[in-house]
């Protein structure tokens, strides 16, 4: 793997940075007290091509590669965290799901409205008693004539009353176990699908956590995705590049944090000296920049798996476990290099580590990764749970 940018990447980059600079560093503060990113601001990043990147050009995406995809989240991601994960959730996840397993003229119909941000996707995994152990779930899907009738409820949904498509993950028929679960799709506006109350979190303020509330939501079957059976592995792994994106978010966090607190430290003086004249300050420096390092290596590893979106789940779990625990320590070390100033609400630091903080949960937790891991490693299904049923 040769991880030197190309000529095109190291415009790109550069490309993104301007735009992050002028369109979204000076409003992020205010995006995230207001718990809410304007519709007009997610439209500029569609326009700016950010969405449906790594899709192909007949489907309106640009036929870029994952890591291509991961470069620009990054590098958004270091202005603000909600931005990283808005361009994640079009790219990936249920975006994935459709360009991998659905149907021709699912792809045609959905992902350019998604590319051109005239549609937002969100996907509806979790349920109240259905996190980690996803193949608890309980939402049901009963096949109708020609529609599925749709029964349940979805937690901590991202974009939940904010998105018109949700790829929802459903049981079929009552089949238990993993054979049971499909995806459908749910449009906005479907008599019985409603929005349940927002979900305040302490971090990623400006995109929507939610409740979505299925009451005999009839359904088309030119909706149905992934047919159950035995397509939960396809619906886990369509998920692994959804973690490569939160790990690059969880990165550009990080490198901005990094960025402000050493700019800060370099030019604030105490016992007449700079902060970083103090060798405690380099060590703190030093080992911040090694951790960030290993990350950004393990983040552009999985990318380089990536195939149409979908990635290695051994790297994705691996990256996206040492970025997000990373992420938590190197944002706590900048508050801590900035002193009682990093506390306050006026320096960007205090929102970056707790935006930073999401991402040990969201996605499937550490603890659940470093299962999977320990599966890879001993080749075989461990006691707790089969590989193919954890989030």
């Amino acid at each position: 793997m040769n991880f030197q940018f190309s000529e095109s990447q190291q415009t790109l980059v550069a490309q993104v940075r301007a735009f992050s600079e002028a369109e979204i560093a000076p409003y992020a503060a205010k995006w995230d007290a207001d718990e809410h990113i304007p519709r007009e601001q997610i439209q500029k990043y569609a326009d700016a091509g950010y969405f449906g990147m790594t899709l192909p050009e007949e489907f309106g995406g640009r036929g870029m590669s994952t890591l291509d995809a991961i470069l620009v989240i990054e590098e958004v991601a270091r202005h603000c965290g909600i931005s990283g994960r808005l361009i994640v959730d079009h790219n990936f996840g249920a975006v994935g799901t459709i360009l991998n397993f659905g149907a021709e003229a699912q792809r045609r119909r959905i992902l350019p409205l998604v590319c051109r941000g005239e549609k937002l996707m969100s996907i509806g995994m979790t349920e109240p008693e259905a996190g980690s152990a996803l193949t608890d779930l309980v939402t049901s899907a009963t096949k109708d004539g020609k529609t599925y009738i749709i029964d349940g409820e979805k937690r901590w949904i991202t974009g939940a009353g904010e998105r018109e498509f949700t790829l929802v993950y459903a049981r079929f028929n009552e089949v238990p176990g993993p054979e049971g679960i499909g995806a459908i799709l749910l449009e906005e506006g479907m008599p019985g699908y409603t929005y349940g109350p927002r979900i305040r979190s302490l971090g990623v303020r400006g995109v929507r956590e939610g409740v979505l509330l299925f009451d005999q939501v009839r359904v088309p079957e030119e909706n149905l995705v992934v047919a159950p059976g035995s397509a939960f592995a396809n619906l886990m792994s369509a998920y692994n590049g959804q973690r490569v994106g939160a790990s690059a978010v969880a990165l550009g966090i990080t490198q901005g944090a990094f960025d402000y607190a050493l700019e800060y430290a370099d030019n604030r003086r105490q016992f007449g000296k700079r902060l970083t004249d103090f060798q405690a300050t380099q060590f703190k420096l030093a080992n911040m920049a090694i951790e960030i390092d290993a990350a950004r290596f393990l983040i552009y590893r999985a990318a380089d798996t990536a195939r149409a979106t979908i990635t290695s789940r051994y790297e994705s779990s691996v990256a996206k476990v040492f970025v997000s625990e990373m992420a938590i320590r190197v944002t706590s070390e900048a508050i801590q290099l900035l002193g009682a100033e990093g506390y306050g609400r006026h320096h960007p630091v205090e929102r970056m580590f707790r935006d930073a903080r999401a991402f040990t949960l969201a996605g499937g937790s550490a603890e659940i990764q470093r299962l999977g891991i320990a599966t890879k490693i001993l080749g075989r299904s461990l006691p707790q749970q089969a590989d193919d049923q954890r989030l």
